[in-house]
């Protein structure tokens, strides 16, 4: 019986490990950028040819990696993509965009036919942190008398984490928000002037409200999708045995349970302060960090606290460690922030939701740990096995990260 619950543990340690094992840019996961902007909206009484219309411009960001998903970009297959190759590839990354990222007026698709439709536009290449990315154009002409609806498909069938993050401004209201290829319905860019009759009640996502609540649903899938990150807050609960409920008469138990509770408590919240401090000053742009040394050090931070595990220093404690480790971590929350150009007058809500979205992911991921090592905490070889096995691996783990982020 012994040596079947030492295997289930090995099992579940092996788990977590391989959960955290990802791509060497953990932390950023498949997102694309659009930039709306409404160039003219034409005034009731104007020249027929633009009265009643409105000119939207349209700048589309799609990384590189992704695209090689839908469209053989790395046409020799050498795992480096040219811009040779993305040219001979553009007739088809067109033509899967102009399918996969369309707009639609009153709801309604079949009103989408010429002018009102978008005809995608290579625009060349652009760097950003996590790689190069193909920079699309359109511009479409539509009635302003009728509400504007993005519809998204892309990689909808491949990454159902996908995300694209919108941002610009319509109809004289600044425009933040976010959506995914799952998305049922279109994306309301705009409302129709005068609403269109017959839509339903639904004003386009340009509000604060609409901002801080699609930017905390962006923090939380951001957190939860960042392996990096997650295997960090592993290895800084791992030796803590935090045990639910209370067994009478042992005291010195519920005492050693309770310090635990409370260690965790500092180091989450020493955790949370510091990755706070530095998203917040790097997104308003008080200070900046370059990738290339932030993605290589949260490897690192994994490396070190891992070991800490396994070789204890009497003099690191841990929630300074956690305080420290976390402002590097805020440096790589702040890079998504930093790239969705949020416009001004909605930036601090936007930073608001994401760094409480990114909270609640963070205790959503502690709360799935507590629950899962229940069924190993009380074991004698809890420590042997789950806290200086699971270590191990995520040595290995974030080594692994190490190189592939310096090299």
């Amino acid at each position: 019986m012994i040596g079947f619950l030492n295997k289930a543990a090995v099992r579940l340690v092996l788990a977590l490990a391989t959960v955290a094992v990802g791509p060497a840019l953990a932390h950023k996961g498949s997102d694309a950028y659009l930039d709306v902007q409404q160039v003219v909206l034409a005034a009731a009484g104007a020249a027929p040819a633009s009265a009643g219309v409105r000119d939207v411009r349209f700048v589309l960001s799609v990384a590189i990696k992704d695209l090689d998903l839908l469209v053989p970009l790395d046409a020799n297959a050498d795992a480096r993509v040219t811009w040779g190759e993305v040219k001979a590839a553009m007739p088809q990354v067109q033509a899967l965009l102009n399918g996969a990222a369309t707009i639609s007026a009153g709801g309604d698709a079949s009103t989408g036919a010429a002018p009102c439709r978008l005809d995608w536009q290579s625009d060349g290449l652009e760097r950003r942190s996590d790689g190069t990315y193909v920079r699309m154009t359109a511009q479409a002409r539509c009635p302003a008398a009728q509400a504007l609806l993005l519809n998204y498909t892309l990689l909808g069938n491949v990454d159902a984490t996908h995300r694209l993050l919108v941002a610009g401004r319509m109809a004289g209201r600044d425009l933040l928000t976010t959506t995914s290829p799952l998305q049922k319905t279109g994306l309301l860019l705009s409302p129709g002037i005068p609403q269109d009759v017959g839509m339903a009640a639904e004003s386009p996502p340009s509000g604060r409200w609409a901002a801080l609540r699609a930017y905390f649903s962006l923090g939380m899938h951001h957190l939860l999708e960042g392996f990096d990150h997650l295997a960090f807050l592993l290895a800084l609960v791992l030796p803590l045995q935090l045990v639910l409920g209370f067994r009478a008469g042992r005291a010195s138990a519920s005492a050693k349970a309770g310090s635990a509770w409370w260690a965790l408590l500092r180091t989450a919240t020493a955790f949370t302060l510091g990755h706070s401090i530095t998203l917040v000053l790097a997104t308003l742009g008080v200070t900046q960090a370059s990738p290339l040394w932030v993605e290589p050090v949260i490897a690192l931070s994994i490396a070190v606290t891992a070991l800490l595990n396994l070789r204890p220093v009497h003099w690191v404690r841990t929630d300074v460690l956690a305080l420290l480790f976390g402002l590097v971590h805020g440096f790589g929350f702040a890079g998504l922030l930093q790239e969705a150009a949020a416009p001004e007058g909605l930036l601090p809500w936007a930073l608001a939701g994401f760094n409480l979205g990114v909270e609640a992911g963070q205790l959503m991921a502690v709360a799935v740990w507590v629950l899962v090592s229940q069924l190993v905490v009380r074991k004698p070889w809890y420590h042997r096995v789950v806290v200086r096995g699971g270590s191990v691996l995520l040595i290995l783990v974030a080594a692994w990260w190490f190189q592939q982020r310096v090299f």
